[in-house]
């Protein structure tokens, strides 16, 4: 079943691709860690393009996306939480097929 994030699907070359960067004790957990990042950025992009955030790059989407809507405290700690909250937000009014957060340690299962 493939994942998809408000009907977008993520594909299996994106999820092969983003292993790289979950280096993990088994090639399950990096594929699951994978798919979280996935799910993640999916989100994060639908979100940027409903506020009209603009820019050709996706991480700059993203880091304006954060710096707009979750950056309350400087602290690493205090942004980490804030990002969590954020991310768990955009969820919750999501539609995401094809993956199992709820048993997942991660901002999107909380």
């Amino acid at each position: 079943m493939p994942i998809t994030v408000n009907g977008v699907e993520i594909t299996d070359a994106a999820i092969q691709a983003e292993m790289q960067h979950h280096p993990a004790p088994s090639r399950e957990i990096a594929e699951y860690s994978a798919k979280l990042a996935l799910v993640a950025k999916q989100l994060l992009l639908q979100e940027a393009a409903r506020l009209k955030i603009v820019d050709a790059d996706e991480e700059a989407r993203i880091a304006a996306l954060i710096e707009r809507e979750a950056a309350t405290d400087p602290s690493d700690a205090g942004r980490h939480r804030a990002i969590s909250r954020y991310l768990s937000a955009l969820m919750a009014r999501a539609t995401i097929g094809g993956i199992d957060l709820m048993g997942a340690d991660s901002p999107l299962a909380r």
